[in-house]
């Protein structure tokens, strides 16, 4: 039975694996989402592992798009964007059971104002831009694992990204997919359409 749920941020929160495609709206840049990823020479790659700083990612943005929108108010837009997929209170109430970690891409200063303003927390943290590196490396989940002191068997490790799935299989972890476009489930560990379904399972 595992004892700890690591969760990745496109689970918990809306449209946190579309910055590029929320960007090209906010813009109304012409072109495709990957375009757009392009254009900026992956500017957002490059904060999310704080190679660059959040005030470099912006000028490039604004420099590379020819926007006419000022970068206050594209901020505003973006992060608008952002909204929880599930119930704050139940979150609460299942890490009396089980202990929560939180590892993902997303740039750290903006996570932090998402938790206050949205009232969140987990007990173990790693964004990339404040550990340094992105979600498919090991060393991520493995550091969640680490902090309290588990086995992989102890691990459950929570996405709607395949990738992070195998990873976590690669490292010996149970794994759960929380999606309704996937249709191969082989190697799957569980599965629920939505992450407050499964929060109210471990309540």
């Amino acid at each position: 039975m595992f004892k700890l749920v690591i969760v990745d941020l496109t689970v918990a929160l809306a449209n946190a694996e579309e910055e590029y495609s929320l960007l090209k709206k906010i813009l109304n840049f012409k072109g495709t989402a990957q375009n757009l990823k392009l254009c900026t020479l992956d500017s957002y790659d490059k904060l999310l592992v704080g190679k660059i700083s959040e005030k470099m990612f912006w000028n490039n943005l604004e420099k590379k798009t020819k926007t006419r929108k000022k970068i206050g108010s594209i901020k505003k837009e973006f992060f608008k964007s952002f909204n929880l997929t599930f119930d704050p209170e139940l979150l609460i109430k299942a890490k009396s059971n089980f202990s929560f970690a939180l590892c993902s891409n997303f740039y750290y200063p903006w996570y932090e104002s998402i938790k206050k303003r949205k009232k969140i927390e987990f007990d173990y943290e790693a964004i990339s831009s404040k550990v340094k590196m992105k979600k498919d490396n090991k060393k991520m989940y493995l550091s969640a694992m680490l902090n309290f002191k588990l086995l992989p068997e102890e691990c459950l490790v929570v996405s709607k990204n395949l990738k992070d799935l195998s990873l976590a299989k690669e490292l010996g972890m149970k794994t759960m997919l929380i999606s309704g476009k996937h249709k191969d489930f082989s190697g799957i560990d569980y599965f629920y359409l939505k992450f407050d379904d499964f929060l109210k399972v471990l309540i």
